[in-house]
């Protein structure tokens, strides 16, 4: 398994396990200490660093309320808040006609994304069921951290919200594929030539 995924569960399993034994503030701190960590063991340029620095700065600021509240929920709001924030995120980008899931399948797998052109409809709808699903999401995500306690959260947030991203993630790698080999078989298709003009015939 990819290290940045692992390591993306060790600030929510450090925060858990400190909540178990201290006090919120502590646990709290604790985990964002892990994020930030975490953060500049994994930081990327380019997009996806954007993305990456974008999403800890949310986690920034939902652990520094959850400090002052002492509320450990608000410092996992952080979840559904940047789930909103993305929606308009990639709606935005495909109003400018630079959709965001392009630019990211373009880091992530540039032999076979850049093949398709960035203005793609793939690309297109493929945003905006990205930010259909985090509006779901996000919203879940609410429900479960205002009905559940914290242990209750992390645990059925996670069981309820990875396989569902997981099949997005597969579904938007099968389209980006399909639109990849269809744009490279059109390339390698011969084409006709066309005759500038009618021939002439002598009367």
């Amino acid at each position: 398994m990819n290290f940045k995924i692992l390591a993306s569960g060790i600030p929510i399993a450090v925060f858990f396990g400190l909540s178990r034994i201290a006090t919120p503030w502590i646990a709290i701190s604790g985990g964002f200490t892990a994020s930030t960590l975490v953060y500049y063991a994994t930081r990327r340029d380019r997009l996806i660093g954007e993305i990456a620095a974008f999403a800890f700065a949310c986690v920034a600021i939902t652990a520094l309320v959850g400090i002052v509240a002492n509320s450990e929920k608000a410092y996992l709001a952080s979840g559904p808040v940047s789930d909103f924030l993305f929606v308009p995120w990639y709606l935005g980008s495909v109003m400018l006609g630079r959709p965001l899931v392009g630019g990211i399948a373009r880091e992530l797998a540039p032999a076979l994304a850049m093949k398709v052109p960035l203005q793609a409809p793939v690309f297109a709808w493929l945003s905006v069921a990205w930010a259909g699903f985090d509006m779901i999401h996000g919203t879940m995500r609410v429900y479960l951290l205002t009905h559940l306690t914290v242990g209750e959260y992390i645990v059925w947030s996670r069981l309820i919200g990875w396989p569902i991203t997981g099949a997005l993630l597969a579904t938007s790698a099968f389209f980006i594929w399909r639109a990849a080999r269809s744009m490279s078989r059109r390339q390698a298709s011969p084409q006709r030539p066309v005759p500038d003009a009618l021939p002439e015939f002598a009367a």
